[in-house]
């Protein structure tokens, strides 16, 4: 019974709390994070980024074009995106962790993925991974 009571009273305390934070205030319980992938190269590469509308096969990113999707930040999430740019360069990478500390991740693709990191102003190039067991082949065919 204590138990119950501990468990209403912290839901009580939580709801007052959050009646009190005034309706013009930035704060939002579960704010939206907006990823967007850019091609700044010269040639269409080719893309999938898990819990999106382009998940389970690659998408044609054209040179000089955008593509932009968001999510809630509930807890601690993670997307990541693959990317083939060339024969040599293609892989995973994170394109929102908590670690990135953006809201508006915005992601520069040309030879590499770069994110820009608003907190440090200026571009971070990240590394591409691949894990054990993944096959391009699976998803994509490669002249």
């Amino acid at each position: 019974m204590a138990e119950r009571a501990y468990t209403n009273f912290t839901f009580l305390l939580l709801v007052l709390t959050l009646s009190f934070i005034p309706a013009n205030c930035e704060f939002e319980l579960f704010p939206d994070v907006e990823v967007t992938l850019a091609n700044d190269g010269n040639h269409p590469i080719y893309f999938m980024c898990k819990y999106t509308d382009k998940d389970n096969s690659l998408y044609e990113l054209p040179e000089n074009t955008t593509y932009r999707f968001n999510f809630p930040q509930v807890a601690f999430p993670m997307r990541w995106c693959y990317l083939y740019i060339n024969p040599k360069s293609h892989g995973f990478f994170w394109a929102y962790t908590v670690r990135s500390r953006c809201t508006k991740c915005f992601w520069s693709i040309n030879r590499y993925p770069h994110l820009y990191r608003s907190d440090r102003a200026r571009w971070e190039r990240q590394e591409l991974f691949q894990p054990l067991n993944f096959n391009i082949s699976d998803y994509f065919k490669v002249d």
